[in-house]
């Protein structure tokens, strides 16, 4: 037999299975209309589709195809179960309540270090005036450690007013110095840090909406040769740059908030300006000015719920030498943390000034959580004239943020750039 043949015989067989087939249903359908047929001529005996019986059971092969679903199900009832439980018999550990004093786990990563853990202590109702204090502790790879003491004391001097003390100690043994906006990764100079600062801030409410701050600040900071091991392979900051600064500074700031919605902002904007004069105490090297501007806009979308919003933020810093004198670069405005440039490597481009622009976009997952989608741009500068659109660098990411009756609670954002990406775990807001 040769093909031709072999090709008319399969094609002969194929046409008469159809034809079987297509017999089989007909008898099939002759016989369900039998069966159902009203043979006393009445309509009543003659059942109702909804009241026939039919199968819905998965057949072998939906089971299996099936089987993923099953394991994942199975797999995360726990999850819920505890939930479930939490619900019921924990209700505060989701509404993210804390009582009057208390201490608390901590851990933080795309900060400073590369991950920290820690504790964190707190009492609000500290002697019968209701004072505030609290502690932060941090621990780090490579003998990283950052604590952080505050006391609140309010109605100072008036209802309307407080005073805040804050004293930080921190030591690093690896930190980074890329240079200014066109800087590349292989430029990267390292450099290890111990840091003192103590600061007083004396603040007055003037209105609902106004707030004005006058501060005052000491710190000691000192530059030196990294000896962390991952460091080996990386060149060492210039000699010039280490040794120990101690800066004395006065300030004063002013806070315009227009933000409306509570726990979570919806509407309305912000306005923060900061003025700050800095001077060397020892050999009078750094004498400069540093001020900042910042604009907060939240726009709920008018086409569904107020929960649904973009949050935008611009901020405008700049540094500037006085008498002739030097700005130490590790004051200098920089970009590249958890709360800007969120993708790059820290402190990833410095400069006199910088200037970021921030869009999230925010919507609620529960009552107590929302999802955002943000990006950021920004740019280091020496002059205003530098300031031009090609020199933006961008960054982009998601995250969960956790929401308390009182606002902010928790966030971890996922974050990304053309250079690098970051893992973000924070107690603290971006804005």
């Amino acid at each position: 037999m040769n093909i031709c043949q072999l090709f008319k015989a399969t094609r002969n067989i194929f046409f008469a299975f159809i034809l079987a087939f297509v017999a089989f249903c007909q008898v099939e359908a002759r016989d369900l209309y039998i069966a159902n047929a009203d043979t006393t001529g009445s309509e009543n005996t003659k059942p109702h589709p909804n009241t026939v019986a039919y199968s819905s059971g998965k057949s072998f092969f939906g089971h299996v195809l099936a089987t993923p679903s099953y394991l994942f199900h199975w797999a995360t009832r726990p999850l819920g179960w505890g939930i479930k439980f939490s619900e019921q018999k924990l209700p505060q550990l989701l509404q993210g309540e804390r009582g009057p004093y208390g201490v608390y786990p901590l851990f933080e990563l795309g900060g400073d270090a590369l991950g920290a853990y820690g504790l964190l202590l707190y009492h609000n109702k500290l002697t019968r005036y209701n004072h505030k204090a609290r502690i932060e502790a941090l621990f780090g790879s490579e003998n990283y450690n950052d604590f952080d003491f505050e006391y609140t004391i309010p109605k100072a001097g008036s209802d309307r007013s407080r005073v805040e003390l804050d004293a930080s100690y921190s030591n690093d043994p690896i930190k980074s110095f890329y240079g200014d906006n066109d800087s590349r990764l292989s430029a990267e100079n390292i450099y290890a840090t111990e840091n003192l600062e103590i600061d007083a801030v004396y603040s007055i409410l003037l209105s609902e909406k106004i707030d004005l701050s006058l501060l005052t600040g000491y710190q000691k900071m000192d530059i030196k040769e990294s000896e962390s091991d991952d460091a080996d392979e990386l060149p060492s900051i210039p000699g010039e740059r280490r040794g120990t600064s101690t800066l004395y500074s006065l300030g004063s700031s002013v806070r315009f908030d227009f933000a409306e919605g509570t726990p979570r902002i919806f509407s309305g904007s912000r306005y923060l300006a900061a003025l700050q004069w800095y001077h060397s105490l020892t050999d009078g090297e750094f004498h400069y000015l540093q001020y900042s501007f910042e604009w907060q806009q939240f726009i709920p979308l008018k086409f569904l719920t107020n929960e649904r919003r973009f949050a935008f933020k611009g901020s405008l810093e700049k540094t500037a030498p006085l008498a002739g004198k030097s700005i130490p670069f590790f004051k200098k405005p920089g970009l590249g943390s958890s709360y800007d440039l969120r993708g790059f490597q820290s402190d990833r481009f410095q400069d006199d000034g910088s200037l970021l622009l921030t869009l999230e976009y925010r919507y609620p997952l529960w009552n107590f959580a929302d999802i955002t989608l943000f990006v950021d741009e920004g740019q280091v500068f020496s002059r205003y004239s530098d300031i031009s659109i090609p020199d933006f660098h961008t960054s982009y990411g998601f995250g969960f943020h956790l929401i308390s009756s009182k606002g902010f609670a928790f966030r971890s954002e996922f974050a990304f750039s053309k250079e690098s990406s970051r893992v973000i775990l924070s107690i603290n807001p971006n804005f």
